[in-house]
Formats: structure tokens, C-alpha cells, sequence
């Protein structure tokens, strides 16, 4: 199914609406500025959604997004909890629970973040494995707020 141009044109007015939702949620004006821009670019039809191809085909600053991507401090915490209140203003139930889950892969190689020895469920046993932790609020009609866990000692 192909959207109309209306389609196109109420999804953007209400992606507007959304983004006025997230201002105060950025320290500066100028973050939510370059947020905008990222958040577009990775909606829009840019095949490669690069920090760099997005801000060309915004006719942005290059180096300026890739800044506020990939250096400036902005933290996305107090994004998810705007859109968390959001979503759950709109679709939230009472009858909802919390869902915790480990999810394990076993891997020979120690260059992907996150490999490490340590227990992975998928096996049984500490082994040398990528484990990711999901923690998810559902309810009939609504599945909200999914985080990866990553080990500290990973990281470094």
C-alpha cells in the first residue's frame, strides 16, 4: 500500500506536533535543532542513513551534526522518558507488567561490543558470549520502552 501526499503531509504535521513534545527535554535549543535534523534524516528516503549524508541532504553543516552525534553532551534519557509518558498517556492500561529478559549468543571472536566470558542462558553456562537484557512494559494493546544492557567491563 503507497501513502497519498496527504498521507505524507498529516504524518509530518504530527511528527511536528512530537518534536515540540521533546524541547525540553534537550539542555539547549540548539540540540533540539540538530536532534530534528538527525531524526528526519533517519525517517526520510536517504538510502545510507549517515550522520554525513543526512546532513548533506539537509543542506546542513557536516561536521556540526556529526558533532552533536557523536560528542556533544546530551543525554537520551529524559527523550525516552517524554516519549515513554507519551505513549503511555495515549495507549497505557492498567493491566500492565514488567517484562525482564536475557537474551544470549555464544561468540568465538572478542571484537563486538559486549563479548565477554559470562553466563549466557542460551548454553547454560559462562562462556564467551554477547548477552543483551531487555526490559519491556507490556499490556494488551501496548509494548513500551526496550533497553540492551551492556556490561560495564565491556566497555572498556
Amino acid at each position: 500500500m503507497q501513502s497519498s501526499e496527504h498521507d505524507v503531509e498529516q504524518f509530518v504535521a504530527k511528527l511536528e506536533t512530537y518534536f515540540d513534545f521533546l524541547v525540553p527535554a534537550f539542555h539547549r535549543r540548539d540540540q533540539f535543532a540538530w536532534g530534528e535534523v538527525s531524526l528526519k534524516g533517519l525517517l526520510g528516503d536517504t538510502q545510507r542513513k549517515t550522520s554525513e549524508r543526512i546532513a548533506l541532504d539537509s543542506n546542513e553543516n557536516v561536521r556540526s551534526l556529526q558533532h552533536f552525534i557523536g560528542q556533544s553532551p546530551w543525554s537520551p534519557t529524559p527523550l525516552l522518558a517524554v516519549h515513554q509518558r507519551l505513549v503511555g498517556e495515549t495507549l497505557g492500561e492498567q493491566d500492565g507488567v514488567v517484562l525482564i529478559a536475557e537474551s544470549g549468543v555464544v561468540k568465538q571472536e572478542s571484537g563486538s561490543v559486549g563479548v565477554a566470558a559470562q553466563y549466557c542462558g542460551a548454553v547454560g553456562k559462562v562462556a564467551n558470549s554477547q548477552v543483551g537484557v531487555s526490559g519491556l512494559r507490556q499490556s494488551q494493546r501496548l509494548q513500551l520502552g526496550r533497553r540492551a544492557i551492556v556490561g560495564a567491563s565491556s566497555l572498556v
